[in-house]
């Protein structure tokens, strides 16, 4: 049985400039139920994928964690990866979008 120790998902929608216009950041294994994360989209909306927003996504996503501590992993280590995850998915994301 493969139990996940932290999830992440983002979906991107660009414009033409290659500029997030909409977005939508999940989190899983986090929290008792998955997280929808507003406040990391929002950090998205309006800017291309350059590192400062990447910073602020993952920032946010380890901020809105609420894990529990077990021996998969400390909670900790959970939030550190939530946010090392989303930012990874972000960047897929934009990729597969359309983004350079």
């Amino acid at each position: 049985m493969d139990i996940a120790v932290v999830s992440a998902g983002v979906n991107l929608t660009l414009d033409e400039q290659g500029v997030v216009k909409a977005a939508r950041v999940a989190l899983g294994a986090a929290a008792p139920t998955v997280l929808l994360v507003q406040e990391a989209a929002e950090a998205l909306i309006g800017r291309t994928l350059d590192e400062a927003a990447l910073e602020r996504l993952a920032k946010v996503c380890s901020g809105a964690c609420r894990p529990i501590d077990d021996k998969r992993g400390t909670i900790e280590f959970r939030r550190k990866v939530a946010g090392v995850l989303a930012r990874r998915a972000a960047t897929s994301a934009y990729k597969r979008a359309g983004g350079k």
